[in-house]
């Protein structure tokens, strides 16, 4: 999988949560920037789960606070080797 790929895909869960692509960077913070709820995170990483086909062990939910952050985590999941930290990626 591409990191566009990746992105393509994250975009359309995070749109299908009710979130506004223009919001959609890197360093939003899905609750302090694009407010969600604890409930809605949760349901956000389960879809994420989901569409992607891995499982994100709970104790693993805490490090994924930005957008930034769930894309370098699927990388690293999905073992896609970016040459560089996909946190300086926008979309």
């Amino acid at each position: 999988m591409t990191i566009q790929q990746i992105n393509s895909r994250l975009q359309e869960i995070l749109i299908n949560v009710g979130l506004s692509p223009s919001a959609l960077t890197d360093q939003a913070s899905f609750t302090r920037d694009l407010g969600l709820d604890s409930l809605d995170v949760t349901d956000l990483l389960l879809q994420v789960e989901i569409n992607f086909g891995i499982r994100i062990p709970d104790e693993d939910w805490w490090m994924l606070q930005t957008v930034g952050q769930l894309k370098e985590y699927l990388s690293i999941e999905l073992r896609f080797d970016t040459g560089q930290s996909l946190l300086s990626q926008e979309g």
